[in-house]
């Protein structure tokens, strides 16, 4: 191995509150290979540091609580480690609704 870590390119799409504090709908990243939520949320952080106490925490540990990362509009992300390809799409969303 020559010591480079894989990454992969990813279109993350904001809604809500994050969205008005990024001034952005989506954030291109490039995030390492396998990902885990831990890492988006340092890449994001990174690339948009306004989101940090806006659906990231404030120690760039993890999203913030009622925050949640979907996969192409299919699958909810949880904590372990997954599987990303070039061209994602991830929505960083509220996992809160109302009626």
């Amino acid at each position: 191995m020559n010591g480079t870590t894989a990454t992969v390119r990813v279109c993350v799409e904001l809604f809500g509150t994050p969205r008005i504090h990024a001034g952005a709908t989506a954030v291109e990243l490039a995030v390492p290979h396998p990902a885990s939520r831990g890492k988006l949320v340092a890449a994001l952080a990174e690339q948009c540091p306004t989101l940090l106490g806006h659906g990231l925490k404030e120690d760039i540990t993890d999203l913030e609580d009622g925050y949640v990362f979907n996969l192409n509009g299919l699958a909810f992300l949880g904590d372990g480690d997954f599987t990303l390809a070039d061209g994602d799409s991830l929505l960083l969303i509220s996992s809160q609704s109302g009626g």
